[in-house]
């Protein structure tokens, strides 16, 4: 199904593009939709497409050292999953299933050279936007490097204490059983190269919240 521009330019990567570029990037994706439950892309598939949400819900998941399955993210409006193994063409990391009846705009990385290759200055663009995001991620880091672990497990310790009993988590773990000495996994990049423990494109990166000229 093809795309409508306007899809595009909720896209906070797309924000610096204009008209005539956004309408050479809209010919060349294509719009899916999945069924509830239906599997978008496993670990180990060939990561040369990437997503972006446009409706309704998706889960993104990790299997653990202990074979545990963790949630890394749940891309909301606009957030890109399996960019990274798009961009770099390595299989993915990560498991990706719609949770409800879902539309997302499916980018090949042919796309994104396509619309390089017509109009050079997208590519520019397109970098301008990672740049001032990725000096956001550090910034995120650093301020989380900087806190006091005494304190970072005194306040977990004391919500533990103040909220009711839970019962324990199950076979399947989401972010929110993790203790808070963590970087939650929903942080991590949803398709993180090895041993590069840095936050998630489409939690930091592509967040809708956070236009790229406020971000610094």
């Amino acid at each position: 199904m093809s795309c409508n521009p306007d899809a595009l330019k909720h896209v906070p990567l797309f924000a610096l593009l204009d008209d005539d570029e956004v309408a050479v990037l809209a010919a060349q994706v294509e719009l899916k939709q999945f069924a509830p439950r239906q599997r978008i892309y496993k670990i180990g598939d060939a990561g040369g497409r990437a997503y972006v949400m446009v409706s309704g819900k998706v889960r993104v998941t990790t299997v653990d050292e202990d074979h545990q399955e963790v949630v890394v993210d749940e891309p909301s409006h606009g957030e890109f999953f399996g960019f990274a193994s798009m961009l770099d063409q390595t299989p993915h990391q990560t498991n990706a299933s719609a949770l409800e009846p879902t539309e997302c705009l499916e980018v090949d990385r042919n796309d994104i050279l396509t619309l390089i290759q017509r109009k050079p200055h997208a590519g520019m663009d397109m970098l301008t936007v990672l740049g001032k995001q990725f000096h956001a991620a550090q910034q995120l880091v650093r301020l989380r490097a900087a806190r006091n672990p005494t304190e970072v497990i005194e306040e977990a310790s004391a919500s533990r204490t103040s909220s009711p009993v839970s019962a324990a988590p199950g076979p399947s773990s989401s972010c929110s059983a993790l203790p808070s000495s963590c970087i939650p996994a929903r942080m991590w990049l949803s398709e993180k190269p090895p041993g590069i423990p840095i936050p998630s494109f489409s939690s930091i990166f592509f967040s809708p919240c956070s236009p790229p000229s406020r971000l610094r």
